[in-house]
């Protein structure tokens, strides 16, 4: 949802639920973008399963990453904030979200495609003693533990049970799933008998109710033939630690038991009144709007459409995708809806546990390797649909002629701008202009500090800083508490404590609406990290902007001349750092969608770390010196340290400690937009030319946003200050050494 003042936003549409039909939202909103349309997608998972190669991944045929569905890269394409949560609370008159531990969500349009999960919450005992299929997440966790259990058990010759509860295709495809797993791991064969005892046990009947009599009898003789128990006709009153009860009154001894019954929905959507249809779903019109209220929409299993009830199935979820995308964008600029008629009868694909499975629609069926690799086909493409996005490029707008060849390929290469420390001047060209200026207003030149220091009477100091960056997230709570973090980062590199502040905001042009929630986010962000460090906001300054911005000047009080310096290093000092690299390349990657939104979590979590306590445990253990690494590197940066006294420092590359993904993504040559500019310091780097592309040599020149300190201090101390800092919560790390003071010149030695 970033954006500028030439798309000012109008309208809000918020996606709860990352279902299959919001996949096609999102890919056709990228696809074919709505100016002014603001996206929001709030979703419990991020990472989502695809429910369709769930048996593969019980049986060991695909893994869990190849099944899941990364939203972050199709928010990025659809231009959407992203929004990790659980949803219980929605204002509906207000048109207001309310989340937990974040500001709410004011919408216009609203659109629900949250699933189902399997109906036991009646049954004494479900939540304590049996895991649902869904959330898929939570059961792929608890299977592997009983994975675990169960080959060690096997294995021994030991009995293990698990009982599976429900009659439909997931019950027979987990059952025969799970069989084929546990039997290769202990390296029996398929059809043999064993000391696993797998049971289905269902208050129907049949079998497959919903199928033919055909396809009943094929998944039947594979059951019975691969020893698995089929108890029909046995309605589960109780689950408990050993196993069930049932309503005919045996006990069914298991243990482990898993349920794959019919589906039923949260009570929130009742709760705030949305209308619900007599099958206890989200009553919805052909249009796949509510039936309550027209703003707000809903598909999947989450929905019944009046006159065309369908099993709450995938297939129909999928099928409701671009119907729903084409009437969110209708509703939104005024136009008239269509209706949409799902299809009656859908192709079912049954896995079979084994790289076979059941083919069937209407009365057509086939069974076997073919209908496994048609199934696997189908899956593959499903997911390779929503992961593998168009490339996202952004056109430089450049009469040819006015600029050289090589200088006009390097501004098209990185046509598409960083934000955060990304979009920093480069430290030569700053470096050179401030060089000008001391030489044309006959100003002394020192050494800079990450803030200045104006002497105040009876022998205190005000140190002052200022800070700015461009939200790098659509998110402008987030951001701003990540950006307020970064601006008082130079307090806290200094071993002083932020006293107060002053805000600077840029906010993009939108409706009066939208940029009044902007703006209270924004603010509801920073003063909630100014209040965690203690620093009083004391006032501020906005203006619209091409982009949101955020920045603060942050002050400080302190005895004179106590305040660590950035290059009062001594020979034989420690260097320490007390956060990961590469939040450049990372977020450079999302901006193109190719981050994966575990790397991006891992990011955000580091940026969220306030730099109070690790400057608290660096004056602890005397650091000489300090500075905080931010848009000029981890090399630019301590250069920094360097230059003044020419310093000659060792560094370990393999030491550096890296965030997830970041490495990764440099060997692919993914850079920010100012690594260019930061790679000019290489020069002052001994045999750099040998290390050319190596990711962790790159990593030095990466530009970070709320990066961590990079501190010197006595080798005695080293030890024990690097565990206090893990103590913290900080993954700090040494990564080399002060050589010599008073070199010929200032240099980095790699290790």
């Amino acid at each position: 949802m970033l954006t500028n003042s030439l798309t000012p936003q109008v309208k809000h549409l918020v996606l709860i639920g990352g279902g299959h039909s919001h996949l096609f939202v999102l890919k056709q909103l990228g696809m074919k973008p709505v100016p002014g349309l603001a996206i929001t997608l709030i979703s419990r998972d991020i990472e989502t399963p695809y429910s369709g190669s769930l048996p593969g991944t019980l049986s060991g045929f695909v893994s869990r990453d190849d099944m899941n569905i990364d939203l972050r890269p199709l928010a990025q394409f659809a231009k959407a904030r992203l929004i990790r949560a659980t949803v219980e609370d929605i204002d509906l008159e207000a048109k207001i979200i309310r989340l937990p531990d974040r500001p709410d969500i004011h919408f216009d349009i609203l659109s629900l495609n949250i699933g189902s999960r399997p109906d036991a919450s009646t049954i004494l005992g479900a939540d304590e003693f049996a895991c649902p299929v869904k959330p898929i997440d939570e059961f792929l966790t608890r299977w592997e533990s009983v994975l675990a259990e169960a080959v060690q058990r096997v294995s021994n010759q030991e009995d293990y049970a698990i009982t599976v509860v429900g009659g439909g295709p997931a019950s027979v495809e987990l059952a025969l799933a799970m069989q084929y797993r546990i039997h290769a791991e202990c390296k029996l064969a398929l059809e043999s008998a064993s000391p696993l005892k797998l049971s289905i046990i269902s208050s129907s009947s049949e079998i497959l109710a919903r199928h033919s009599a055909k396809v009943r009898r094929a998944a039947l003789d594979t059951l019975r033939r691969r020893n698995i128990k089929v108890e029909l006709g046995h309605r589960v009153t109780r689950f408990q630690v050993d196993g069930v009860q049932t309503n005919l009154g045996g006990e069914h001894v298991s243990d482990a038991t898993f349920y794959a019954t019919g589906a039923s929905l949260p009570d929130w959507p009742a709760r705030c009144g949305i209308a619900m249809s007599d099958d206890g779903f989200i009553d919805t019109l052909p249009t796949l709007q509510s039936a309550s209220h027209d703003f707000v929409f809903a598909a999947g299993d989450a929905a019944t459409i009046r006159g065309a009830s369908r099993p709450k199935s995938g297939v129909y979820a999928v099928r409701a995708g671009k119907p729903l995308a084409d009437n969110l964008v209708r509703f939104a600029t005024g136009k008239r809806l269509k209706p949409f008629n799902p299809q009656k009868h859908a192709l079912a694909l049954i896995s079979l546990g084994d790289k076979t499975a059941i083919a069937s629609r209407e009365g057509l069926s086939l069974q076997g390797k073919s209908a496994w690799i048609l199934k696997q086909r189908i899956d593959k493409a499903f997911v390779a649909r929503f992961s593998q996005l168009p490339s996202m490029e952004t056109k430089l707008y450049l009469t040819k002629g006015l600029m050289d060849i090589e200088a006009e390929a390097e501004l098209r290469r990185h046509a598409m701008r960083c934000a955060g420390c990304g979009a920093k001047v480069g430290g030569g060209l700053l470096g050179e202009v401030l060089d000008d200026l001391h030489g044309a207003v006959g100003m002394e030149k020192k050494p800079i500090e990450d803030a200045s220091i104006i002497p105040l009477r009876d022998g205190r100091a005000l140190l002052q800083s200022i800070d700015q960056i461009s939200a790098f997230i659509d998110d402008p709570w987030l951001f701003a508490r990540i950006a307020t973090n970064h601006c008082l980062s130079d307090i806290y590199a200094m071993g002083e404590t932020p006293h107060s502040a002053l805000a600077v905001v840029g906010l993009p042009l939108a409706s009066q609406r939208i940029m009044k929630h902007t703006l209270a986010d924004l603010m509801r962000g920073c003063k909630h990290e100014l209040d965690a460090n203690n620093c009083e906001l004391l006032g501020g300054h906005t203006a619209e902007n091409p982009q949101l911005q955020l920045g603060l000047t942050v002050n400080a009080f302190a005895d004179a001349n106590s305040s660590l310096a950035k290059h009062t290093l001594n020979q034989g000092d420690v260097l320490i750092i007390t956060k990961p690299l590469g939040t450049g390349t990372l977020f450079a990657a999302d901006m193109r969608s190719l981050s994966r939104n575990r790397w991006i979590e891992s990011a955000i979590e580091q940026m969220l770390l306030s730099n109070k306590l690790a400057a608290q445990v660096l004056r602890k253990h005397s650091a000489s010196a300090c500075t905080d690494v931010t848009g000029f590197g981890l090399a630019g940066h301590l250069f920094e340290m360097l230059d003044p006294n020419r310093v000659e420092a060792e560094l370990d590359l393999a030491s550096l400690p890296a965030l997830e993904g970041s490495l990764d993504l440099l060997s692919a040559g993914i850079h920010s937009s100012l690594q260019p500019s930061n790679l000019r310091v290489a020069k002052g780097i001994n045999g750099h030319e040998k290390f050319g592309n190596d990711p962790r040599f790159q990593l030095l020149f990466d530009p970070q946003t709320s990066g961590g300190l990079l501190a010197a201090l006595p080798e005695a101390d080293a030890k024990d200050c690097l565990e206090d800092l893990i103590r913290a919560g900080h993954s700090a790390a040494i990564i080399g050494r002060v050589v010599k003071i008073g070199a010929t010149d200032s240099s980095i030695i790699l290790k």
